[in-house]
């Protein structure tokens, strides 16, 4: 998968600008801070996921005394073109696909496949079951639409039950059908997030030597309230059975897939307890090129990858070996502070300058890349 055309209005610090991107290539977007490099990648990223990974603010998308934001991108996937577009006004999401409107955010989500390394994923490791939680889903959520359209029923069941249990007389009946349904889902939903989890790992495990000096081992268990057998379905039913005088004294769902969590382990103990930074950015590094593997299987293209501020801490020989890692036919943006067009080697690379939302072309007939302000 490939951006071929970016085309942003209103954006952050980004008043009218287009870019034509060639395809495979990296993208070295470098200039001074706060100047608009994470900008740009989380334009592209936003047309990914349907949201920043900075802010839960639509409004303070959109550029000052302006009253909306346009992101439109034309995407070659699969040896054929798509056109898509985002126009956020009023703190509303408008889609289009081939220029028709699309109802349902989960029907755009994953036409632009996008994967994001930025410091604050490091988060992941320490905030709330939550967050991880999240990036399960949203991974999940682009590659199998069964997962998608599974996990939005039982959120709406999860939400119907919790209304009828908190009824002043509860219909046992109502809450029984309820409770069938959510065992029904979960236990599509506890298989594929578990089939992930080890998949990934097991992918990560196999790469994150190469970012580690020390014998070291990651791995990641999955938490969920109920074992994970060949009873499963059993074992969600029998939960529900035993809790259910609970739930009506709580007037909520005590037990459910809404509470699981992952666990990080490096050398068999938790992440959080031991780890340096160091040691949990390169497993976090080597979990987003596990995924950018899982991705190119199961849909056969690689996903767009965006590395912002990904360099830091690193030295110059680790730079270089982190870009012989990356896929060659992979779209890569990398936004950074320093430049060193050695670190590069001899993969195809663009230089971008930018400048206060400006980017300076470089014409070089060797690192040719062609944008246009307007």
């Amino acid at each position: 998968m490939n951006i071929t055309s970016l085309n942003i209005r209103n954006y952050r610090n980004y008043e009218r600008i287009q870019f034509n991107f060639p395809a495979n290539c990296i993208f070295c977007i470098y200039g001074k801070n706060a100047q608009g490099k994470t900008n740009l990648i989380e334009s592209i990223y936003f047309l990914s996921n349907l949201r920043s990974f900075r802010t839960s603010l639509l409004d303070s998308l959109i550029q000052n005394e302006k009253d909306s934001f346009l992101l439109e991108a034309k995407i070659e996937t699969h040896n054929h073109n798509e056109d898509v577009k985002v126009i956020v006004t009023d703190s509303k999401k408008h889609l289009f696909h081939f220029g028709n409107p699309v109802r349902k955010y989960s029907d755009f989500v994953g036409i632009v496949n996008a994967i994001l390394f930025c410091p604050d994923d490091l988060q992941i490791f320490n905030q709330s079951p939550k967050m991880r939680r999240r990036f399960i889903d949203m991974e999940l959520v682009k590659i199998s639409k069964s997962y998608t359209l599974t996990l939005s029923r039982f959120q709406n069941v999860l939400k119907e039950r919790n209304i009828a249990l908190k009824k002043e007389k509860v219909d046992d009946a109502l809450i029984q059908v309820y409770t069938d349904q959510l065992v029904a889902y979960q236990k599509v939903i506890v298989l594929q997030r578990n089939a992930f989890i080890q998949e990934l790992l097991e992918k990560a495990r196999n790469l994150y030597p190469f970012f580690s000096d020390k014998e070291e081992c990651i791995d990641a268990v999955y938490h969920t309230f109920v074992p994970i057998d060949d009873s499963l379905e059993m074992h969600i039913k029998e939960k529900y059975e035993r809790s259910y005088e609970k739930e009506k004294l709580y007037k909520q769902t005590l037990h459910g897939i809404h509470k699981d969590d992952v666990e990080f382990l490096l050398n068999g103990q938790p992440i959080l307890q031991i780890a340096s930074q160091g040691q949990k950015r390169s497993y976090l590094i080597a979990l987003k090129l596990a995924l950018a593997q899982i991705i190119k299987e199961k849909t056969g293209q690689n996903p767009i990858l965006l590395l912002d501020d990904i360099f830091s801490e690193f030295d110059n020989n680790r730079k270089k070996q982190l870009l012989q890692q990356l896929p060659k036919d992979m779209q890569i943006f990398i936004t950074t502070t320093e430049l060193d067009p050695k670190w590069f080697g001899d993969r195809p690379v663009k230089f971008l300058c930018i400048e206060n939302g400006k980017v300076k072309e470089i014409s070089d007939e060797s690192r040719r890349f062609t944008t246009r302000n307007t």
